[in-house]
């Protein structure tokens, strides 16, 4: 309508207005495409990019796997009371059989020769930490988390049955070492020992022990092995040597008497001993001659 307008304008003459050629340059004809201005082109590539960071981060993260549960192993329960001092024993240096008496807390021990219907009740308790990896009387590695038994007693490697006469569980085990030296003990369990008898929580249980099989190396009320008369030990190896001298002054064969250098505890000593026996009955035999003449002569398995 006003493109009419301002051509019969024109052909009459009149002049143009000013706005109908602002109309002319700025506005579209029609059937043209209308085009935004830059700016807001500008605004709009904005607005789009910013729609397409709109994704919320916590769904582009990936998620973390669930976190594994963590196996806790039980608890080991404090051991049974034991006096402060460890008994005074000395173990020998390899495995073997140690029949010889020996002296715990000033008492003297004397093992027996054969563990043959061998029975007894009382109260066991166990150990393991303080002990674990030490040696024990006989030479063997301690081990806490296996079944072995400590007796006063019994020879070294007894094969003994134990029962708890509380709940009337029952084990098959070894003697190993030696103990327990509690008043009112008579048998000292390794913790695995006191867990298969469920009395470790509780510390002391009232057991039954029986033998159940031979000790390795006995016959008929003997132990065959390689076994000594222990006459002295000194620090001085001239000491020892005067005793050996004296003894074959007194008769006794010079092919059985020897001196031997014993390294213990940072220690030399030189000891003296009459041997070997290839029995333990066939050194308390000799045993009970030299006594006579040396009264602190006793009889020792080899070590």
């Amino acid at each position: 309508m006003l493109r009419h307008v301002d051509q019969k304008r024109k052909g009459l003459g009149y002049p143009r207005p000013a706005f109908a050629s602002f109309r002319v340059v700025n506005m579209p004809t029609y059937g043209e495409p209308r085009r935004p201005a830059p700016l807001y082109a500008v605004l709009l590539l904005l607005l789009a990019s910013l729609s397409g960071c709109a994704t919320p981060h916590e769904e582009r993260k990936e998620q973390a796997p669930p976190p594994q549960a963590v196996e806790v192993a039980p608890a080991i329960p404090p051991e049974p009371a034991k006096p402060e001092q460890p008994p005074t024993v000395s173990p020998p240096r390899r495995t073997g059989h140690t029949g010889r008496p020996y002296q715990a807390y000033g008492k003297t021990y004397h093992p027996l020769l054969t563990a043959a219907g061998y029975e007894e009740k009382g109260i066991a308790s166990w150990y393991g930490p303080s002990f674990h990896g030490r040696h024990t009387s006989c030479g063997e590695v301690f081990d806490m988390y296996r079944l072995s038994a400590a007796h006063k007693l019994l020879p070294m490697h007894t094969k003994i049955s134990v029962t708890n006469l509380e709940n009337g569980k029952s084990i098959t085990l070894c003697v190993n070492d030696r103990g327990p030296f509690v008043p009112g003990r008579v048998l000292d369990l390794s913790y695995a020992a006191a867990k298969s008898l469920a009395f470790a929580n509780k510390g002391l249980a009232r057991i039954l022990i029986r033998t159940s099989g031979p000790v390795e190396g006995q016959r008929a009320n003997d132990l065959a092995g390689e076994f000594f008369v222990h006459v002295g030990s000194f620090e001085l190896e001239a000491d020892a040597r005067f005793l050996l001298e004296d003894m074959k002054s007194m008769g006794y064969r010079a092919s059985l008497l020897k001196v031997i250098r014993i390294e213990r505890d940072g220690e030399t000593l030189w000891r003296v001993e009459v041997g070997p026996y290839r029995s333990m009955s066939d050194a308390d035999k000799a045993q009970s001659k030299v006594v006579k003449d040396y009264p602190s002569a006793f009889t020792m398995a080899k070590e």
